[in-house]
């Protein structure tokens, strides 16, 4: 499994906002003496192995994030609010466009990853959202997965969103189930 450069460009552009330029260039000069990888410049069609990403990742939570998960939930909506507010998803979706917002992240997924599955699947009253096929399974792909269908929801205008987490790789499942509730 790959991961392609602009999940990382874009995770660079949110930690320069939130921490600052000069330690996002520490952090990559101390992550690049793990992960030589990162030692190279990468672009948005830049195809980064999953382990490097996930370890990248992994890094950042420990440094930026006293290891607290819950950030990459954070990441999640970020990103959300970024692509819907000003950046790729921008012109595609208006208020209130919840249920095709859903229907559309599989897209969103593929626009990052090179294997597993997210997949849509709408109920009454409910949207379950699944990320299957991952070869390597990591809470990292849930949460911020998740997050940024929160977060999509949330930037359009969702009222009472609740979820479930139904399975997730945080509950040691072999796959990712969410069940989101919008009205």
């Amino acid at each position: 499994m790959e991961v392609k450069g602009v999940a990382f460009l874009a995770r660079q552009q949110m930690m320069v906002q939130s921490h600052g330029e000069a330690a996002w260039k520490a952090f990559i000069a101390d992550i690049a003496k793990k992960e030589p990888f990162f030692s190279m410049p990468i672009m948005p069609v830049t195809r980064m192995p999953a382990e490097a990403f996930l370890h990248l990742n992994e890094e950042l939570l420990a440094r930026f994030y006293g290891n607290n998960k819950d950030a990459w939930w954070q990441f999640g909506i970020k990103s959300a609010e970024y692509a819907l507010g000003q950046g790729q998803l921008k012109t595609m979706f208006a208020q209130g466009d919840l249920r095709r917002f859903l229907v559309f992240t599989p897209g969103i997924w593929k626009g990052y990853f090179t294997e597993g599955d997210l997949t849509v699947t709408p109920g009454q009253g409910h949207t379950d959202l699944s990320i299957t096929h991952v070869p390597k399974p990591h809470v990292y792909f849930e949460l911020s997965v998740m997050g940024f269908a929160h977060g999509g929801l949330t930037y359009l205008g969702a009222k009472n969103l609740k979820h479930q987490v139904l399975k997730g790789y945080s509950k040691g499942d072999k796959e990712v189930l969410y069940r989101f509730n919008v009205s």
